[in-house]
């Protein structure tokens, strides 16, 4: 997690550990954090993001996005 440059976390609820210190290593080294859940999880640092939804559905805009090279506002 030290040397990463982003951790996506996906369908967890960041209280069991040790998973639930892994976004938190991670952003103490400077990466960037993706949360994908069908609940906010409360990102609050500038380098952290909150995808709301279902895993699937986040995952598979996210494939689709970096595969193409576009960001797809529009949903």
């Amino acid at each position: 997690m030290k040397n990463c440059d982003a951790l996506i976390s996906v369908g967890t609820s960041g209280v069991v550990t040790p998973a639930a210190d892994l976004p938190h290593i991670a952003l103490a080294s400077g990466a960037t954090v993706i949360h994908v859940n069908t609940v906010d999880v409360g990102a609050q640092a500038a380098n952290e993001l909150m995808l709301v939804g279902r895993a699937t559905d986040v995952l598979a805009k996210i494939h689709e996005s970096l595969s193409t090279g576009k960001n797809n506002d529009n949903g």
